[in-house]
């Protein structure tokens, strides 16, 4: 019983990891790959330099100008899908480079 304690523990603590893991954006790479245009860049570089994230806004040069909000982070096939919304509401989808 004390086993399947442990190994329960184990795995939820893994899948919280993982959880974390999957929503964070630091110094990572985004091309636009979606289907119809948001009124969005066609590539998200999330470092010092170029974009950063607060909370789930997206601001450009570490600055208070606001790009977009991130909708959803997806896995599709184990690659990571980035949703980001416009401020007029249009949803693009973006992929990990």
């Amino acid at each position: 019983m004390k086993k399947l304690i442990l190994f329960l523990i184990l795995i939820i603590s893994l899948s919280c990891n993982s959880e974390k893991e999957k929503k964070n954006l630091e110094n990572t790479t985004w091309k636009f790959c979606g289907d119809n245009g948001a009124f969005l860049p066609d590539v998200f570089v999330f470092n010092e330099k170029y974009c950063s994230v607060k909370n789930d806004s997206i601001f450009w040069n570490n600055k208070d100008s606001l790009i977009g909000i991130v909708d959803t982070i997806t896995l599709h096939y184990g690659a990571r899908r980035l949703y980001v919304k416009d401020l007029r509401g249009n949803v693009g989808r973006y992929c990990e480079q």
